[in-house]
């Protein structure tokens, strides 16, 4: 009876693992099976790694971007796995650092988290999910696209800019250090 229960549980093992299905990364998630994952099968994400430094204004940025293959998400209440980017990212200004998520953990800090949703245009543009800051001030997507092989275009478009009053304690900081603009080239470092 221990041998029909452990070669059933085998079975079973091996046939929930044979119905994960691999999709590209563009497929779209509500014509998939769940727990598909979607895989950057031409390396569109790529491009995008490593560390990047831009100016603007008075301030200097960098962001320290790593491909993460396999990443659980959830797409219309459903569970599914994909690789994206994940970003980290320092603000500073005249050598002070203003902000900083180089020190944080992608799976145990989803404040500050910033990654990929999706990719573009072949690989040469990838839309980014930021959760925003203290009581998800901030919170909206950064676009980047490529201009040559060491350099890419940013824009942030946060959606919201502002606390709820009555769920936020005032005394946190509510400042957007990223910055809100449009086509601020990034080089390779």
């Amino acid at each position: 009876m221990k041998n029909i229960i452990f070669i059933s549980s085998i079975l079973l093992i091996f046939s929930c693992k044979a119905q994960q299905q691999t999709f590209p990364l563009k497929t779209y998630a509500e014509s998939v099976p769940v727990g598909s994952y979607f895989k950057d099968l031409n390396n569109e994400l790529d491009f995008y790694t490593g560390t990047w430094t831009a100016i603007f204004q008075d301030k200097s940025i960098t962001l320290k971007i790593v491909k993460q293959l396999k990443e659980p998400v959830k797409f219309f209440n459903k569970n599914y796995y994909r690789d994206q980017l994940f970003v980290r990212y320092e603000v500073k200004k005249n050598g002070v650092i203003l902000e900083s998520t180089l020190d944080k953990s992608f799976t145990n800090d989803s404040k500050l988290s910033v990654k990929s949703a999706y990719p573009d245009e072949n690989g040469n543009k990838v839309t980014l999910l930021f959760s925003g800051g203290n009581c998800s001030v901030g919170i909206g997507t950064i676009v980047f696209k490529k201009i040559n092989s060491t350099q890419f275009y940013w824009g942030y478009y946060p959606g919201t800019t502002t606390r709820i009053d009555t769920l936020c304690p005032p005394n946190n900081d509510y400042t957007i250090y990223l910055p809100e603009t449009e086509n601020l080239v990034f080089t390779k470092q």
